[in-house]
C-alpha cells in the first residue's frame, strides 16, 4: 500500500496518535484513576466513621435520655392496663388493682315528644358551660315556631359553631376617656402584654380602633374588632382556635381601662362551648327525642357545670337549675338529669380509682403519667374481685441497650475492615492504602480503644469489653461472642457497663474523639480528600492540554505529508509526461 495515499496517511496519523497517546497520557490517567480510587476509598470510610459516631453519640450521653438509662416494664397480666416508661425511671416493682375506669360526665334532658310545637320561647337564651378551670358561654336564639326537637338541634348547632368569644361592655363611642397602663392577654399560655396611653384624652370609639390594631398585630390566635351599635361601641375578641382558651384578668390592668366602669372586662380560661362539651340529639323511641351533653375530657374535676344566663334554654328541657346545681343523677330512661355520681372529689363514677401498692389512688383520666416518675399507666378495664392482683415490674431494658451495643459492633467493624481491607495485599493485589500512615494509624487506634482497659474506672468494676463477652478479631473485629456475659452484666451491674462506655475515659467517649478528628469539614480524611481532589483537577488540566498537543503535532504531521502526496503526485505526473514525449523511454 502507498503510504502517501489518503488511507496510509490517516493510517500513519492514526498510529502516531496512538503512540503518543500510550505514552503521554496513559500515565496521567493511571496517576487520575489511582488519585480517584484513593479518594473514593477514603469517602467511604469516612461515611463508615460517621455512622459509627452517630451510635457512639448515643452511647456516651450521660444525662437522664441515656441508653443505659432505658427502662421496659413487665405485667403479669396485660388485661387490664398497660404500662410506658420512659429514661431514667426507677427501677421497681408494683401492686395494682384497677376498680373503677374514668369517664366523662354525662347529662341528658327530659324524653321530649318531637313535634310538638313549642311557641313560648322567642328570644335569646344564654347558656354557660364549665368542665375543669375552662368555660364557655353561648347564645341559641329561637324565634317562637320551633318544636321540641328542634329546640334541641338548634342548642346542638349552637354548641358546634361557638367560639370563644370576649365582649366589652358597650359604651358611647363619642364619651371621652383619660387614661394610661397596660394589661395581659393569655391565649392559651402564650401572654401578650398590651400598652395603651390615652391620658391626652381619647374618644372610647378610638380607643376601640387603637386596641384592634393593637390586638390583631400583636396576639397571635386572636382577631379583633369593633361593634357599632347606633352610637354605641364595644371590643370584641375572638379565638381563631376553638380548642385555645382566652383569659383578661383586669387585675393585670395597670391603669382602670379594663374595670367595671369603662370596657368591663374580666374573664379566665374563656373557651368554645365544643371545646368543653359534645352534645347530640337522638331518638330513644319513636316519635321522641333527648338531648345529651358529654363532657369532652374526662374525671370529677372536669365535670359538667351548667347553667342558664338568661333565658330558659335548659330549664325548659329538664335541666333545671336544682338538678344542674346538685349534679343529680336521673332517675329512669325518660327523666333529665346526670348519668354518673358526682357526689365528691373522692366518691365518684366519673374518676379512675385504682389500688397502687394498698394506697386508693383517683385520677381524672385512664392515662396516669403523675404516679411514678418516668412511667405511664394507661388503664383498659375495671377488674373484679375476683381477679388476682396484677405486679407491674420496671427494670432495666436489656433488650433495647443490647441492641445498640449490637449496633456499635457493627458500624465499628464496618468502618474498620474498610480501612483494613484496603491496607493490606490480598489475591487482587496491593491495597490501595499500603504504606499509608493516616490509615495505619487510624486502624491502630480504633483497634487499640476496643482493646485496652479503660483508664478511670474504680478497681475490680468492667473496664474491657472482654468482660461483657465482647471480642476483638484483627480480622474481622469485634463480635459478641458470649452474650451471656453482656446479659448478665447488665441485669446485674448496668452502671458498669454504661461507665464502660460513657465514663470521661469510656470507649464511646474516646472512638468518638479519634472519628471525630478525621470526619468533618476540617477532619483529616477532608484534608486527604481535598489533595487527592486538587491532583486530580491538576491531571484533568494535564490530560486535556496533552490531547490538545498530540491533536497539534498530528495535525500538523498530516499537513506534511499532504505536501509530500501532492509532490509525488506532481512527480509522477511530470514522469507520465515525459514518458510520452519519448515514445515510454521513460
Amino acid at each position: 500500500m502507498n503510504i502517501l495515499s489518503t488511507s496510509g496517511i490517516n493510517n500513519l496519523i492514526q498510529s502516531y496518535t496512538v503512540n503518543e497517546t500510550n505514552k503521554r497520557i496513559s500515565p496521567l490517567n493511571s496517576q487520575k484513576n489511582k488519585y480517584s480510587n484513593l479518594s473514593s476509598a477514603w469517602g467511604t470510610v469516612s461515611s463508615k466513621l460517621t455512622s459509627l459516631q452517630t451510635i457512639l453519640s448515643d452511647l456516651k450521653t450521660t444525662t437522664s435520655g441515656s441508653i443505659f438509662n432505658s427502662r421496659s416494664a413487665q405485667l403479669t397480666s396485660p388485661d387490664f392496663f398497660s404500662v410506658t416508661t420512659s429514661s431514667g425511671a426507677t427501677p421497681s416493682a408494683y401492686s395494682i388493682r384497677v376498680n373503677q375506669l374514668a369517664k366523662s360526665d354525662l347529662a341528658v334532658s327530659n324524653t321530649m315528644t318531637s313535634a310538638t310545637a313549642v311557641t313560648t320561647m322567642v328570644g335569646t337564651h344564654k347558656i354557660k358551660i364549665q368542665s375543669g378551670t375552662a368555660s364557655g358561654t353561648f347564645d341559641v336564639t329561637l324565634t317562637g315556631s320551633e318544636t321540641n326537637k328542634s329546640i334541641m338541634d338548634a342548642i346542638n348547632t349552637a354548641i358546634t359553631n361557638d367560639s370563644a368569644v370576649v365582649e366589652s361592655a358597650s359604651l358611647i363611642g363619642t364619651t371621652a376617656y383619660n387614661g394610661k397602663g397596660s394589661f395581659d392577654i393569655n391565649v392559651n399560655g402564650t401572654v401578650t402584654t398590651i400598652n395603651y396611653d390615652y391620658s391626652a384624652g381619647s374618644t372610647y370609639s378610638a380607643v376601640m380602633d387603637n386596641l384592634v390594631t393593637q390586638i390583631n398585630n400583636n396576639v397571635s390566635g386572636v382577631t379583633a374588632s369593633k361593634v357599632t351599635n347606633g352610637s354605641n361601641v364595644s371590643l370584641k375578641l375572638v379565638v381563631d382556635d376553638k380548642s385555645q382558651y382566652i383569659t383578661i384578668d383586669n387585675t393585670t390592668d395597670t391603669g382602670t381601662l379594663l374595670n367595671a366602669s369603662n370596657l368591663n372586662i374580666n374573664v379566665t380560661e374563656e373557651k368554645a362551648a365544643s371545646a368543653l362539651v359534645t352534645s347530640s340529639v337522638f331518638t330513644p323511641s319513636t316519635g321522641n327525642s333527648k338531648l345529651s351533653l358529654t363532657a369532652v375530657n374526662s374525671g370529677y374535676d372536669n365535670r359538667l357545670i351548667m347553667s342558664d344566663v338568661s333565658g330558659s334554654a335548659l330549664n325548659f328541657l329538664g335541666l333545671t337549675s336544682t338538678i344542674l346545681g346538685a349534679h343529680t343523677v336521673t332517675t329512669s330512661n325518660t327523666s333529665a338529669g346526670f348519668i354518673y355520681d358526682a357526689t365528691s372529689s373522692t366518691s365518684n363514677q366519673l374518676n379512675s380509682i385504682l389500688d397502687f401498692n394498698g394506697i386508693t389512688v383517683n385520677r381524672n383520666s385512664n392515662t396516669i403519667s403523675d404516679l411514678v416518675s418516668g412511667v405511664t399507666f394507661n388503664l383498659k378495664a375495671a377488674m373484679q374481685s375476683t381477679d388476682p392482683t396484677v405486679t407491674a415490674t420496671v427494670k432495666n431494658d436489656t433488650a433495647t441497650i443490647t441492641k445498640k451495643i449490637n449496633d456499635f459492633i457493627s458500624k465499628f467493624n464496618d468502618a474498620y475492615t474498610s480501612i483494613k481491607n484496603n491496607y493490606f495485599s490480598s489475591k487482587s493485589g496491593r491495597g490501595i492504602f499500603a504504606g499509608d500512615t493516616t490509615a495505619l494509624s487510624l486502624m491502630n487506634s480504633l483497634r487499640n480503644n476496643v482493646t485496652s482497659q479503660v483508664s478511670g474506672i474504680t478497681s475490680g468494676d468492667i473496664s474491657y469489653l472482654s468482660q461483657i463477652g465482647i471480642t476483638f478479631d484483627p480480622a474481622t473485629g469485634l463480635s459478641l461472642s458470649d452474650s451471656s456475659k453482656l446479659t448478665s452484666a447488665l441485669d446485674n451491674t448496668p452502671d458498669q457497663v454504661a461507665a464502660l462506655f460513657n465514663s470521661t475515659s469510656g470507649i464511646a467517649n474516646n472512638l468518638y474523639s479519634i472519628t471525630d478528628a478525621y470526619t468533618g469539614i476540617s477532619g483529616s480524611i477532608q484534608n486527604i480528600t481535598n489533595s487527592l481532589d486538587n491532583n486530580i483537577s491538576y491531571l484533568n488540566d494535564k490530560i486535556s492540554s496533552t490531547k490538545s498537543s498530540i491533536t497539534k503535532s498530528a495535525d500538523n504531521l498530516r499537513k506534511q505529508y499532504e505536501q509530500l502526496q501532492v509532490q509525488l503526485a506532481t512527480l509522477l505526473q511530470t514522469q507520465k509526461y515525459m514518458s510520452s514525449l519519448s515514445g515510454g523511454l521513460f
